[in-house]
């Protein structure tokens, strides 16, 4: 057996694999996939829940849903928003990325409303890095301005900005169920809203256009994505929902080792929000100081990999593909600098303080090396 130790990973329980053939004994198709729904809903204090097969379709199916059309702008964060600049010029919008604070990498508020024009339709706030902070300022940003606030929750459960739980401050908040979430069932997407007429939208354009209802009759426009979750990863994500408290007090344990270990290095910046904000740790991201090239962050990387440690370099540009149409805004010069000098450490609940150790001591030795490299 390999000594690998993985950037995440996907496993599941004897238990949960008994409470998944009892939650699917005996029901009719669908039947988990809507409890799982309501269930979540509740959970996370909304009236509607709406499935899908991943994150990047929940927030293509959710901006379909609010009607964005060809023309319209969607302003969004240069980090941690790829999936919803690429939704958004795939409906035929506009995306206008904004650049980020260097200590939170969240979207600066006060460049998102500069940016505001006669065409933008929407804005994207996003904690897919798991720090929520100015969720709050977009929210009310996006009230005076008399347009929808998107909010990328991701995988960031346990999050919270002024006082207030991630998923609370979009009209619509999309959840990522991939192997980053505590609540993981291996792929999906969950849509949260209070709006009933986001619901009915959403839910038929997930099933290729086809309204609620006897027979699937066809809407008017007849059109969707063919997106849907399924009974399985619903069974499974039911079976979860007992142990999230748990599965994130776990994260926030391995974080708080990380930081410990790794605090203290100044070759290193670790994410640092403010004190009105809790993280909702998903990933475990360090930069490289200044002193380090994107060079250099390949060959750390490299090194790691070298020692069986599985590293990534995981932050991505929403300006990073071009199809069908360029991404406006920028210069993005912090998520540019951010995104070369970024690594992201292994990060899940089976990692133990000892493998933190070993990872930490041989990050440190990769460091070393390219420092003498270079002298």
């Amino acid at each position: 057996m390999s000594d690998e130790i993985p950037l995440s990973k996907f496993n599941m329980t004897h238990e949960e694999v008994s409470a998944i053939a009892s939650l699917l004994r005996n029901t009719r198709a669908g039947a988990t996939v809507d409890a799982y729904e309501q269930t979540m809903a509740a959970r996370m204090g909304r009236p509607h829940c709406i499935s899908t097969s991943s994150q990047g379709s929940a927030i293509e199916v959710a901006m379909a849903a609010f009607g964005l059309e060809p023309g319209d702008e969607v302003i969004l964060p240069a980090i941690g928003a790829r999936g919803a600049a690429a939704a958004a010029r795939r409906l035929g919008a506009k995306a206008i990325a904004i650049d980020v604070d260097p200590l939170t990498l969240c979207m600066r508020v006060d460049e998102a409303e500069a940016a505001i024009t006669d065409q933008t339709r929407m804005v994207v706030g996003s904690a897919a890095l798991g720090c929520p902070d100015g969720l709050e300022k977009l929210a009310t940003l996006a009230t005076r301005s008399e347009f929808p606030l998107l909010e990328i929750v991701g995988c960031a459960l346990g999050g919270r900005s002024a006082g207030e739980a991630v998923g609370q401050f979009g009209r619509i908040a999309v959840l990522d169920l991939g192997p980053a979430s505590p609540i993981s069932t291996g792929a999906g997407g969950l849509i949260l809203t209070h709006d009933d007429h986001l619901d009915h939208a959403a839910r038929c354009i997930r099933s290729e256009g086809r309204a609620i209802g006897p027979g699937g009759r066809l809407t008017s426009k007849a059109s969707g994505m063919d997106a849907p979750f399924d009974d399985l990863r619903a069974a499974l994500g039911l079976s979860r929902l007992g142990s999230m408290a748990e599965a994130i007090l776990r994260r926030e344990e391995i974080a708080a080792c990380y930081i410990r270990k790794l605090g203290g290095n100044s070759d290193l910046l670790l994410q640092s929000p403010p004190t009105s904000v809790k993280m909702g740790w998903c990933h475990m991201l360090v930069r490289l100081s200044d002193r380090f090239s994107d060079q250099d962050r390949d060959e750390i990387i490299a090194g790691m990999g070298r020692h069986e440690i599985d590293t990534s370099s995981v932050l991505e540009l929403a300006s990073m593909t071009n199809y069908p149409a360029p991404v406006g805004g920028g210069p993005w010069p912090v998520a540019e600098r951010a995104m070369m000098r970024s690594i992201c450490l292994p990060f899940h609940n089976d990692l133990v303080e000892s493998e933190i150790d070993l990872i930490c001591q041989t990050l440190e030795l990769m460091l070393t090396r390219s420092s003498f490299s270079r002298d």
